[in-house]
């Protein structure tokens, strides 16, 4: 098991401009100053709609005129590199930063693209060589991996294409479309029953969870043949054998989101959110007994949303983020904005989104640890702890250093399919995004990285042209900063993406973001939650307080 925190000299800043030096200074450093910021009410509003509007001005503004779509009859990779009606239009394909780029074409004067197999060896960590997060917690990940897994959905048979709504519309616990979601649903008016979703409680243990989606036969449950399939679920049972597979199959949870059995962890954000739905659906239909199941079952839903965007902005990006001022969801620091605009998911962040280098190869979900190849779709590992101790295993074990080399084993093949969607994409390079968002061109690898080793590989697989380095690659190429969970790109376009995509959702709008729209118990239960873990001590019964969880560690010393 790896020891190492992460030990080579610092990258060379200079490329970075003058600007985002300074304010990345100023916001990571003087922990008293904004402390006395945070303290006095009208100043920290100031600064929070201050560093929200920062963040999105760093790239033009939605709607974008460039696009994935392919030209009209294409079936291959292909894309149209102009702007048409029906690219403007057409949701089911994913938006772009920047227009489809020559790196790696034919005729190219950067020359072609190293071999997608030679690239293995910048993913590929060297024995004993796994380095440590030096403050993320395996739940970081893990709540990372769920919570985009509900709008990041790259549709397998065209990587081009994708089936979000592109809102975080939590559907990863209620589905798609509404005959998913019915699927889910009690749907009853019996009195302390209305709006609930359908659970099962294990009779030795009493916990609380998702019904089974295969029934005693092997097959899948007449009452959920609405629900997606569990995505890449029958490809991997077939590989595992019959064996294996009859040990997996009664642990699938009936879930409507297809990605929220991929792991025991996804099964487990997916559980707590569930018994939250419920607990949530108990209040409203407590406080307003005239409310039929239907308007409960809403009205719980729009505040499981809301209560999630906020553990988005308030845990989970201050988590991400190396300023010592933390932010707030504040959806009115958006309403007068130029950036409001409608959400379209891009291309680019769907990749920037692979962080399989945080990814541990094996995990403390049992006596014994559980090798990675070991834990996809199967959630005996969650029954079997109960998902109070889950979720405090998930907090205490380290998450891995984001980086290049530094991926598990199992999950290189996954690296590689990355860059080649990024390629398939004719994504631009690394240094045209750097520009795109606001960063100076870097000219050495140097101000890429401090460290020796991929500085060696980037110049010896691109030939020692800096300007040939690929997105995918130059994002993962970057050394995380003091304090921060992520390198600094990809910092700087999760901020972008997320606060312009997260704190415009409909349910957040100037004239939705009032308690009629989540009941006044609803509004209440919104306004005092920031963190997962009030989420969990209010869905645990008697055993409140006794599981502690953070995204966030203690540096390791």
């Amino acid at each position: 098991m790896p020891t190492k925190l992460r030990n080579h000299p610092p990258r060379d800043e200079s490329a970075d401009g003058l600007e985002n030096r300074f304010e990345a200074h100023v916001l990571s450093n003087y922990p008293a100053l904004w402390r006395f910021v945070m303290s006095i009410e009208p100043l920290r509003r100031f600064a929070n709609r201050t560093i929200i509007d920062l963040a999105v001005r760093r790239a033009r503004f939605r709607p974008s005129p460039y696009g994935s779509m392919a030209v009209h009859g294409d079936t291959a990779n292909g894309m149209a590199d102009y702007t048409s009606w029906e690219l403007m239009m057409d949701r089911t394909w994913f938006k772009r930063h920047l227009p489809p780029g020559t790196l790696g074409q034919e005729g190219d004067k950067r020359g072609p693209l190293p071999p997608l197999e030679a690239l293995e060896a910048l993913f590929r960590t060297p024995p004993g060589e796994e380095t440590l997060s030096e403050n993320s917690s395996l739940l970081f990940p893990s709540f990372a991996q769920w919570f985009t897994d509900g709008f990041l959905m790259t549709d397998p048979s065209d990587v081009r294409k994708t089936h979000t709504s592109h809102h975080i519309d939590f559907n990863p616990l209620y589905g798609l479309s509404r005959a998913e979601s019915d699927a889910i649903r009690a749907k009853s008016e019996e009195k302390g029953h209305k709006g609930r979703l359908k659970t099962e409680t294990d009779p030795d243990t009493g916990e609380v969870w998702a019904p089974r989606y295969f029934g005693p036969d092997g097959e899948v449950k007449p009452e959920f043949k609405a629900l997606r399939p569990p995505l890449r679920l029958t490809e991997y049972l077939n590989l595992v054998g019959s064996e294996r597979a009859a040990e997996i199959k009664p642990t699938i949870f009936a879930f409507a989101g297809e990605r929220a059995n991929t792991s025991p962890y996804t099964a487990m954000l997916n559980i707590l959110f569930l018994r939250e739905h419920n607990r949530l659906a108990g209040l409203i239909e407590e406080a307003n007994p005239d409310w039929d199941d239907e308007r409960v079952f809403q009205t719980a839903r729009n505040v499981n949303i809301c209560l999630l965007i906020k553990i988005v902005v308030e845990e989970y990006i201050n988590h991400i983020s190396p300023y010592h001022f933390q932010l707030t969801a504040d959806p009115s620091a958006c309403w007068n904005k130029p950036w409001n605009k409608p959400n379209w998911i891009p291309i680019e962040f769907n990749l920037l989104y692979r962080w399989h280098s945080l990814t541990p190869d094996y995990f403390d979900l049992a006596d014994t640890p559980v090798p990675g190849d070991r834990l996809l779709f199967d959630n005996s590992h969650l029954t079997k702890l109960g998902l109070g101790q889950a979720m405090q295993r998930a907090s205490t074990q380290r998450a891995w250093n984001m980086g290049l080399l530094n991926t598990a084993g199992f999950l290189i093949p996954v690296e590689l399919a990355s860059v080649a969607q990024g390629r398939a994409h004719r994504l631009a390079s690394y240094n045209d995004y750097r520009a795109a968002v606001g960063y100076g061109r870097v000219r050495r690898f140097e101000q890429i990285t401090g460290h020796p080793e991929r500085i060696r590989l980037l110049k010896e697989l691109y030939d020692g042209d800096v300007d040939k380095v690929e997105f995918f690659v130059g994002l993962f190429a970057e050394d995380v900063a003091p304090r921060a969970a992520v390198p600094p790109l990809i910092g700087r376009m999760v901020a972008l993406d997320a606060f312009s995509q997260a704190l415009t959702n409909p349910l957040l709008s100037e004239h939705a973001f009032n308690p009629r729209t989540f009941s006044k118990v609803g509004w209440r239960e919104i306004q005092k939650t920031t963190r997962l873990q009030q989420i969990l001590d209010r869905n645990l019964g008697g055993d409140t307080g006794r599981y502690a969880i953070t995204m966030t560690l203690p540096v390791k010393t």
